[in-house]
């Protein structure tokens, strides 16, 4: 038997966004879909999906994981 996982109405969107970032994951399941942040290791609720679209080279999640990795 397979879970199913609920996401409340903040996390779903009805078109697929799109982030150049590396660390932006987008996962679709009938016509919805689910934006994640691989930094975070969550969901990003629709505004902050709207951010990483438009301003995803000065996200400061990014810049850390960028340093952790080593590729700064």
């Amino acid at each position: 038997m397979s879970e199913r996982i609920v996401y409340p109405k903040i996390y779903i969107m009805h078109r697929r966004p799109r982030s150049d970032c590396e660390y932006f994951e987008v996962r679709e399941r009938g016509g919805e879909f689910i934006a994640l942040c691989k930094v975070l290791g969550r969901p990003l609720t629709v505004t902050s999906v709207e951010k990483c679209e438009k301003y995803w080279q000065d996200c400061p999640y990014r810049r850390i994981a960028i340093r952790m990795e080593g590729r700064e």
